[in-house]
């Protein structure tokens, strides 16, 4: 049973002299006096908060978040080191030193301010795991730089159902007493960043995996093996990017490997720009950590890499492209491979996109039995994004693995038994109504429109769209609406450095203009959305005669996504139906709380329409 015993809470500026006289005025605070004890002899939470002029200029507030016994003798220790000499001064004194000598926009010292929380309830354990909650959403909000790296993440403990509500209580405190700081809990968790934490609590089977993995690791670097596969494999919403990011961070944290080199490549822009590479910069790592997989192959020196990470593995190039050039002579896979002691791939074959990135018949299967071989199989099988129900996600499976529209009953607020809404519309405006008053409700703030690949849109440098119209955008008789990003790139040319800075860690979905754009697999591919309005765009037909879903390939607008593919040893395979098929998975599951649909194709409407049944 959760608690409704609210925390103590002791708010002080840390000016030169406030040392003295702290624990006195603890014990004097009216508001703290009667409850004084649980912060001086218990274990508390402790939050430093200060802004510096280069804070200022960026929208951001410096933060340091810890946990102790004592918190008289932790605050001395850190002021204390503060003044430790820059020759003597490591990176743990690194932000003390700031506290104690940064400076506003007025040329003056800054005066820091620190929160104290106890709790009657409050433990080791326990001030851990809040201690862990607090820098992940700090690490988390474009508003703090956050001097944390990683928290220390607790297991089963008495009293760990106290969890969520002493934290929820904590954070409204300081969110009321700062709220440019301190963002809602509900944008926090919505953010990219947040989800791809590698401080989240693992699922029992992520947590096999990740230990497989640094066994395997462990073993490659002790024994000196090379050339070694891990493979995890797991459809859309399994948690693959979870498990790469707590594993991979581990890694290069692990004090048992010294000089490890690990790296994380992801062949797609949104996932590796918008999560990863931010994330490795707010945990203080070069972001060269993250790269795309062709600038590894083309930097790579003679000495293997010890780990590389490939999350999203199914997007590498299977055959060579202008960018992945004709220096290789495999795959890139094969090409990573051979410059790794050990490669960890994450890989859904069903998300592959890009007739380039379709392998030869058997390769993938290939890869699955040479890491079966070595017990370096790994398959996550739970579904984790989409909160529905197992008939829900069996209509979704048998809508995008057979192309057949089975039968759906729902209530008849179109929700079924797990509160999963889904809806059908007869145009698009009305599609991008809803999306849009879901978009106005904080809980479901992050819903946007994504469509499939059926209308014209180039991207490049020059970015032009046709001479008749302002953007690349998606047309559907007398409504439009621009595509990808292209709100930015046009409206924004001639904005001011600083106003386009708060977009430039954010995703597309958690920008604000979005709202008014569409997105496509290319934008959305890795990242979940509350409510998706799918567009299922005129390639996405329905044969009344066989009752099933068909692609018609010449209303597919993206060449590399559609057509013939050449394979080395002579083979040609038409992509079109496989890639498309793939597109149509990827878009029906992206939304974690539901799913609204506009079809192009009347019949499909229809249909949808028809077997979508409310009770």
């Amino acid at each position: 049973m959760s608690t409704t015993i609210k925390p103590v809470v002791y708010k002080t500026e840390e000016t030169a002299e406030f040392l003295n006289t702290l624990t006195e005025n603890i014990k004097k605070d009216p508001k703290v006096s009667p409850n004084a004890y649980l912060l001086l002899d218990h274990p508390a939470i402790y939050v430093h908060v200060w802004r510096s002029n280069d804070n200022i200029m960026n929208g951001k507030w410096s933060i340091y978040i810890g946990e102790t016994i004592n918190i008289i003798q932790r605050t001395k220790q850190h002021w204390d080191a503060a003044k430790i000499s820059k020759e003597k001064r490591n990176e743990e004194s690194r932000w003390q030193y700031h506290m104690r000598e940064d400076v506003d926009d007025k040329g003056h010292q800054v005066v820091p301010t620190v929160y104290f929380f106890g709790h009657k309830l409050f433990h080791k354990s326990l001030t851990l795991d809040i201690e862990n909650r607090l820098i992940d959403y700090c690490l988390a909000m474009e508003t703090a730089n956050c001097y944390n790296k990683r928290g220390n993440i607790q297991g089963a403990y008495y009293g760990n159902e106290n969890l969520d509500d002493i934290f929820s209580m904590i954070w409204k405190i300081l969110k009321e007493d700062n709220p440019n700081l301190f963002l809602s809990e509900t944008s926090i968790k919505k953010s990219a960043i947040y989800k791809a934490s590698p401080n989240h609590i693992l699922t029992p089977d992520q947590k096999n995996a990740k230990q497989l993995i640094i066994d395997r690791v462990a073993d490659a670097v002790l024994n000196n093996k090379t050339n070694q596969l891990i493979f995890v494999e797991g459809e859309a919403g399994t948690g693959k990017t979870v498990l790469t990011s707590s594993t991979f961070f581990d890694l290069i944290e692990n004090k048992i490997f010294t000089n490890l080199s690990c790296y994380l490549l992801v062949n797609h822009t949104e996932q590796r720009d918008s999560v990863y590479s931010i994330m490795a910069k707010r945990l203080g790592y070069p972001q060269n950590i993250v790269q795309n997989p062709t600038s590894f192959l083309n930097n790579s020196s003679n000495k293997k890499a010890d780990v590389v990470f490939v999350d999203e593995a199914h997007l590498l190039w299977a055959t060579n492209t202008q960018g992945f050039n004709g220096k290789f002579k495999e795959a890139q896979l094969d090409e990573i491979m051979k410059r790794a002691r050990v490669t960890v791939i994450m890989l859904d074959e069903n998300q592959i996109l890009h007739k380039q990135q379709i392998p030869p018949p058997g390769y993938i299967e290939e890869k699955r039995c040479l890491a079966k071989r070595d017990n370096n199989y790994i398959s996550l099988d739970i579904q984790k994004r989409m909160n529905c129900s197992d008939q829900t996600m069996k209509w979704i499976d048998s809508l995008t693995k057979d192309l057949k529209v089975e039968e759906l009953l729902i209530n008849s607020d179109h929700r079924d038994s797990k509160q999963y809404e889904i809806r059908t519309f007869d145009s698009p405006a009305q599609l991008h109504s809803a999306i849009q008053a879901k978009a106005r409700i904080s809980t479901t703030s992050l819903s946007r429109l994504i469509a499939t690949c059926d209308w014209q849109y180039v991207q490049s440098k020059k970015n032009n769209p046709p001479p008749n119209q302002k953007y690349w955008e998606i047309k559907i008789d007398d409504w439009s609406l621009p595509w990808n990003e292209q709100i930015f790139h046009i409206d924004m040319k001639s904005k001011k450095r600083y106003e386009k800075a708060k977009y430039r860690d954010l995703s597309w979905a958690e920008k604000d203009y979005s709202i008014n754009e569409v997105g496509s697999t290319f934008t959305i591919q890795g990242f979940d959305l509350s409510f998706a309005g799918v567009i299922l765009g005129p390639s996405i037909r329905y044969n009344k005669e066989t009752e099933h879903i068909w692609f018609d390939e010449t209303k597919r607008s993206q060449p590399y996504m559609k057509g013939k593919c050449n394979f080395r040893d002579g083979r040609v395979f038409n992509v079109t139906n496989t890639i498309s098929q793939h597109e149509l998975r990827v878009l029906m599951t992206r939304g974690t709380n539901g799913l609204y649909i506009y079809a192009c194709d009347k019949d499909l409407r229809e249909v949808l329409k028809r077997k979508i049944k409310l009770i």
